[in-house]
């Protein structure tokens, strides 16, 4: 320096400076560098010489100048007080503009000439924050895995003192809530060997084995918590050793097996019942087996007796059928033989009749009694022929018939019984039956007549007939509102043979016989509702009707 008070830098300090690692500047009592080592080039980028008289604050960043010189001053006034200041992080502001991390120790002492003088060792700490930038993110990747991992891990140092846990060890409540009680962690927590119960002393915890040394390898622990929750746990753990054989504590990895505990138990227990249930089948197999063994020799047993009876039935049948034959030639003989008689027995009592004249009103009377007898005779010769016929199940010929039709031909036929009879039909429904014409014409035909014969004498009679589809087939109905027939007293009687409910009209008793027959022998059915005083409804139902 120029005055007296110049700082004179010596070879012995050069030399030292000069060879040091770090960026040493020496700054008067205005803060003005008077002194740099060529470090300052490699740090900054300025030459020794181009920051001489230059503000010690060219070193920092513009922002923080100001506040930087305040501080330096203040430092320097109060040196005796505190003549070194620690090390302190700052930032550094290069030549081209660039800004490091760096950190800086300030000393301040005085010469004997009275002026103050400050140095200032400056360290670019660069490389060191990008190793713990570095470092840092390497631990925060580490904690991200271990904090997600599903199993809890819990280390300690070599005290014993518990020093790392991840969140599963904190969200399944094996390290406490309080920070006081992490360090005594064992001493808030009740460890059990699993099965018996027994507690399980300090020295043998997972934990505890590993920081002696031990390795520990699946170790099952029960655990209750503070709030009394009880699960079941697996650990394993080691030593920590550090590279110059250091014990540092060590880690545990539990992992809980408390739900696979309870899902093994509820395995072996529905093994314990397929075992059981698998016994309960055999054994029911078994019985099955001799149930079927005993049922087949039954069954044996039953069919042998079924054909013996089959084959009397057969003999039966065909001794009926031999029967019914002899009995319908009887029956169709008898009713034929019966037809001569019966004429010639009309004309002898006309021959009679004429013979008698008029002089004998008690013979005439008789005779009248006789051939009153002799119709009637007939008519139930004819009647008989008539069931024979249907007895024999006669097959006429099937064809689509035509209901409008066949209801017009039958009511011209008839006309004369129906001049004060309302009749009407509807066959939107179904308007052909596949049936026997002569079969259906005379159902129809019989039926129409019966409703005409039994009309009721309080009203003027009237007819209604309709067909309706039906599962499987056609129903054809006809309706009345004659006298109606009390199906209570005379229902199980309605259709037999030669049966008669009212005598007050003319009828053989065979009509509604003969119509079930023939309906029957088709394979249909048919049906009766009524009341008495308000009629009646015949219903006839025709099968495989398309």
């Amino acid at each position: 320096m120029a005055d007296s008070g110049a700082f004179e830098i010596d070879g012995k300090f050069r030399a030292l400076v000069e060879n040091t690692s770090d960026t040493i500047v020496i700054a008067d009592d205005l803060n003005n560098i008077i002194f740099s080592n060529n470090k300052i080039f490699s740090t900054f980028g300025y030459l020794p010489e181009e920051v001489l008289q230059k503000p010690l604050t060219i070193l920092l960043p513009p922002p923080y100048r100001d506040i930087y010189a305040i501080e330096f001053s203040r430092f320097i006034k109060n040196y005796k007080a505190k003549a070194f200041n620690p090390i302190t992080e700052v930032l550094g502001y290069c030549k081209d503009g660039t800004i490091i991390p760096a950190e800086i120790s300030l000393a301040v002492w005085e010469e004997a000439n009275g002026h103050v003088y400050s140095s200032v060792i400056i360290r670019d700490v660069s490389e060191r924050k990008k190793w713990e930038d570095n470092l840092e993110k390497e631990r925060d990747f580490l904690q991200a895995i271990l904090d997600n991992a599903e199993d809890s891990i819990i280390g300690c140092d070599e005290n014993g003192e518990i020093t790392y846990f991840n969140h599963s060890a904190r969200n399944k409540k094996l390290i406490s809530a309080q920070p006081d009680r992490k360090k005594n962690w064992f001493n808030h927590y009740q460890f059990y060997y699993p099965g018996n119960d027994q507690p399980i002393p300090l020295h043998d915890t997972p934990l505890f084995r590993a920081l002696r040394g031990e390795e520990v390898k699946n170790q099952e622990i029960l655990v209750k918590a503070e709030d009394n929750t009880c699960f079941v746990l697996l650990a394993n753990g080691r030593q920590i050793v550090s590279k110059n054989g250091v014990v540092r504590g060590a880690v545990i990895v539990i992992q809980d097996i408390t739900m696979r505990r309870e899902n093994r138990k509820n395995l072996l227990d529905k093994n314990r019942e397929l075992s059981q249930a698998y016994s309960d089948l055999k054994e029911a197999e078994q019985k099955l087996k001799e149930a079927n063994t005993l049922l087949e020799s039954r069954v044996a047993a039953r069919t042998e007796e079924l054909l013996a009876k089959n084959q009397e039935l057969n003999l039966t049948n065909a001794a009926l059928q031999k029967l019914n034959i002899n009995l319908d030639n009887f029956i169709h003989i008898a009713s034929h033989d019966l037809k001569v008689p019966i004429t010639n027995l009309e004309a002898l009592l006309k021959i009679l009749e004429s013979s008698i004249g008029n002089t004998n009103e008690d013979a005439l009377e008789i005779l009248e009694k006789i051939e009153i007898s002799v119709a009637r005779l007939k008519k139930s010769v004819k009647a008989v022929g008539e069931v024979a016929k249907v007895q024999k199940q006669l097959e006429y010929q099937t064809e689509h018939i035509d209901l409008p039709e066949l209801v017009i031909e039958i009511t011209e036929s008839i006309a004369e019984q129906l001049n004060d009879v309302q009749l009407s039909y509807d066959f939107s429904a179904c308007d052909t039956i596949y049936f026997s014409y002569v079969n259906l014409k005379s159902i129809v035909s019989n039926l129409i007549t019966n409703a005409i014969k039994y009309r009721s004498p309080d009203r003027a009679p009237m007819i209604k007939i309709y067909t309706e589809r039906v599962a499987d087939g056609v129903t054809l109905a006809i309706q009345d509102n004659g006298l109606g027939i009390d199906l209570n007293k005379n229902g199980n009687k309605l259709f037999s043979m030669f049966s008669r409910l009212h005598d007050h009209v003319e009828g053989s008793g065979i009509g509604l016989y003969i119509i079930k027959r023939i309906i029957e022998n088709s394979g249909g059915y048919i049906t009766v509702s009524s009341e008495l005083g308000v009629g009646s409804t015949f219903t006839v139902f025709f099968l495989n009707q398309v």
